[in-house]
């Protein structure tokens, strides 16, 4: 067995101990919740969609492949996903040379590990789509055009799981007009392959906006897609000083690489290798959506771009090594006791039990009995509505909301502003039998807009719709207060 399949092979095993071990993130149940609801008879748009519509579709079809919605199943997708990633890497820089093609792809393993790709999060999805456009373009250094439409498209096919893959394209427009100042291609060559990625991206996009608007949810789709991850999101830092913990080594390591430009014979190289300098610019613009927020996943499509470059420095400095075997020798162990050292710092502060999933096998069979009690409950066709806990209890009794979301995040109160009779509506609504609401402080996920006039609204009539159709249980059974219909 090559290096790459032995070392892909310990990385599927590792990850999916680590990733069956984590349990789900607070996004995966999202996706995970509304995918299911696909096999029930629910369209796409019925629940709001925090990503675009081909997460929800892909993991509805590939867990139907794979077994179902258990954490077998799931964890298999979720692993199937990084490790695509890591191929899709190995794949698309080989052109760099053997060495760096393994290096890249081992630091984006690494990277799966530390930027959440254990959760299902869609950024597995467009990294393989952006290092996928990568591999196409670079080869034969991009003479046929063809290779600039495939990548477009394979760009276009990244925004439909999330929308941070249009700064893919802003990255190929800037390695597109760098080639050309350089004088590695001709302005009618530029006015040639720009157009060409522009077309390719629009193909996916376009095909989808057809398919809302035939099925009359083009509106929606629009609003979920592009306009409110774009512009109505807004931006904090609250998870910047962890983002800095974490990925303290990457961050490490990056600037030792781009320390290493300054020796003029690594810096020659990188400048004689136009595909570093789309990988860099790729990177570079992905790190865009991190003004939003710093959650450790957004760097997940900058970092395989970085992966490459750096994954270069790092065999052109070994290169030069090996001409002193004693230097090369001393100055791994130096590097990889320094690398050792960093990466467990990063564990220690950021979350030391996190070692534990990697020597355990975690034990899910209590959760029945928590899904069943809310069935029962509810009844055989009843609706559930969930606000404390709601993504885990969601997907455990594996029932649905009678309001088109199921998390009080930043979309819903969004959705609020322009329905703010919804919870009234909602418990009016004699199909809903059980109610999980008041069991926290911070009342709603979006704590920061509980005292907007809308949202404030709608939480008093959800609390007077409560007083009036429902009574209030404290039971063991459940560990929490929750409502039950008055009959």
């Amino acid at each position: 067995m090559t290096r790459f399949p032995l070392f892909l092979t310990l990385f599927f095993l590792f990850f999916f101990l680590f990733t069956y071990n984590s349990g789900y993130g607070y996004d995966a149940y999202e996706y995970l919740i509304i995918g299911r609801t696909l096999s029930k008879g629910y369209d796409l748009y019925d629940f709001i969609l925090t990503k675009s519509y081909l997460l929800y579709s892909s993991t509805n079809a590939l867990l139907s492949l794979l077994g179902g919605y258990n954490h077998v199943s799931i964890s298999l997708l979720i692993t199937g996903l990084a490790a695509g990633a890591v191929v899709t890497s190995w794949l698309a820089t080989r052109v760099l040379g053997a060495r760096t093609a393994l290096l890249s792809a081992g630091l984006t393993a690494v990277s799966c590990f530390f930027m959440e790709m254990n959760f299902l999060e869609p950024e597995s999805w467009v990294a393989i789509c952006g290092l996928s456009a990568f591999g196409v373009a670079i080869r034969h250094n991009g003479r046929q055009l063809w290779r600039w439409l495939l990548a477009g498209a394979l760009l276009g096919v990244g925004m439909c799981f999330k929308s941070v893959a249009a700064f893919y394209v802003v990255g190929f427009g800037a390695y597109i007009l760098m080639l050309t100042c350089a004088g590695r291609q001709t302005i009618g060559q530029m006015l040639t392959r720009g157009p060409l990625v522009l077309a390719g991206f629009a193909g996916p996009l376009l095909l989808s906006a057809v398919y809302f608007w035939a099925t009359n949810r083009l509106a929606t789709h629009l609003e979920w897609t592009y306009i409110y991850p774009f512009g109505g999101y807004p931006s904090h830092t609250l998870f910047l000083t962890k983002f800095f913990v974490k990925l303290g080594w990457f961050m490490a390591l990056l600037l030792a690489s781009v320390a290493l430009l300054a020796v003029p014979k690594f810096r020659a190289g990188f400048g004689q290798t136009p595909a570093l300098w789309l990988a860099v610019l790729l990177a570079v613009f992905s790190c865009v959506s991190l003004l939003k927020l710093q959650a450790s996943h957004y760097f997940f499509p900058a970092a395989v771009f970085f992966a490459p470059f750096m994954a270069f420095m790092l065999d052109q400095w070994l290169t030069a090594q090996e001409e002193h075997a004693g230097s090369l020798n001393r100055n791994l162990l130096i590097g990889g006791t320094v690398a050792t050292v960093v990466l467990g710092v990063s564990v220690v502060l950021y979350r030391p039990d996190a070692a534990k999933r990697f020597i355990t096998l975690a034990d899910y069979s209590g959760e029945e009995g928590t899904g069943a009690f809310i069935r029962q409950q509810a009844g055989p066709v009843g609706k559930v509505l969930l606000i404390d806990n709601a993504m885990s209890l969601y997907f455990l009794s594996n029932r649905e909301p009678n309001v088109p979301f199921i998390h009080t995040e930043m979309q819903t109160t969004h959705y609020i502003k322009s329905h703010p009779d919804i919870y009234a509506r909602a418990l009016a609504d004699t199909s809903l039998k059980l109610v999980v609401f008041g069991n926290r402080s911070s009342v709603i996920d979006d704590s920061t807009a509980l005292t907007e006039p809308t949202n404030a609204r709608a939480i008093g009539q959800l609390r007077q719709g409560l007083q009036t159709h429902f009574r209030r249980v404290n039971s063991p059974e459940l560990s929490m207060t929750y409502y039950i219909r008055e009959e």
